[in-house]
């Protein structure tokens, strides 16, 4: 199945009616989510969705659509009270205490696998696994190049330079504009851009000057977690990390990559998947199948 092949109003709206959005005060602050839980599930694991630098979680619905079938569910766009990553990482971590979920598993995406690495190194005993797609390591170990490829994403000029952007946007562009640049993996294939023009539109009411701008201090305050990893964080993870970094996904250098796999305890690792950076909504059943497969593995 691809993305051309969805549904995406009826998906969402199953998606929504399981999971509506509820709002809990979370270590002081307003904190809203999606969760599911699943009374029959085929693993008995709750998967924790973090989604990548747009911090827009209903943009994978498609994804939390399925993984309901076989799994609970959390799903949220990251909080605006929380103003750096290590506050956000431990709010993430007292909601999953708060709602009492079991076998968390991380799938952390891009910016949201960086955050996975720094939820599951604060708050051990919270975290029963990650699944980290397309991401980077905040290794202590990183070559001078991988060291400067993050430098160069998370500095600190390119992060007033792309809040300055955001800042003299017109909003009215910002639709047509990720439109754009979906289009560019998608081609040739008019009925899947259709597809993620409905997305887009599902998650429009988030876009906002200011959800944007905080998402971008969000990646910026990965600076200060860059080399503060250790091999030894996630020992307690062992047989429990799956990585699928696609060959064609060229986000993050050899090295950064490398290092990931490196950093954690004897994880499965994928490099097949095709769709570049969102292999997972280019090719859903493969992607889904390489996650499913993993968890059926884990014996829980």
């Amino acid at each position: 199945m691809g993305i051309a092949d969805l549904d995406m109003k009826k998906e969402f709206a199953y998606y929504n009616k399981v999971a509506p959005k509820k709002t809990a005060a979370v270590l002081g602050k307003k904190f809203t989510y999606r969760y599911y839980k699943n009374p029959d599930p085929k693993v008995n694991a709750t998967m924790v969705m973090l989604a990548g630098g747009t911090g827009l979680g209903d943009a994978f619905s498609v994804l939390a659509r399925k993984f309901i079938d076989r799994y609970s569910l959390i799903n949220f766009n990251y909080p605006m009270g929380f103003k750096n990553n290590a506050k956000t990482a431990d709010a993430i971590a007292e909601l999953i205490k708060k709602l009492g979920a079991e076998n968390v598993y991380l799938w952390g995406q891009s910016y949201g696998g960086a955050l996975a690495q720094i939820i599951a190194k604060r708050h051990p005993d919270v975290v029963k696994g990650l699944i980290l797609t397309s991401t980077a390591s905040m290794s202590n170990d990183l070559k001078f190049s991988g060291m400067k490829c993050l430098v160069d994403m998370f500095g600190k000029e390119k992060e007033k330079k792309d809040i300055s952007f955001y800042k003299k946007l017109p909003m009215s562009l910002l639709t047509p504009i990720m439109n754009l640049a979906f289009k560019k993996h998608l081609k040739n294939d008019p009925a899947a851009q259709a597809v993620i023009r409905e997305i887009l539109e599902q998650v429009k009411p988030d876009m906002t000057r200011e959800y944007f701008c905080h998402m971008t201090r969000l990646l910026g305050d990965l600076r200060e977690h860059l080399g503060t990893h250790r091999k030894e964080d996630f020992d307690f993870l062992k047989g429990r990390v799956l990585i699928i970094e696609p060959d064609d996904d060229k986000t993050f250098t050899d090295d950064v990559k490398q290092e990931l796999v490196r950093m954690m305890p004897d994880p499965e690792v994928v490099h097949e998947l095709k769709g570049g950076h969102l292999a997972m909504l280019f090719d859903i059943d493969g992607f889904l199948d390489i996650i499913n497969s993993f968890m059926d593995r884990q014996a829980l």
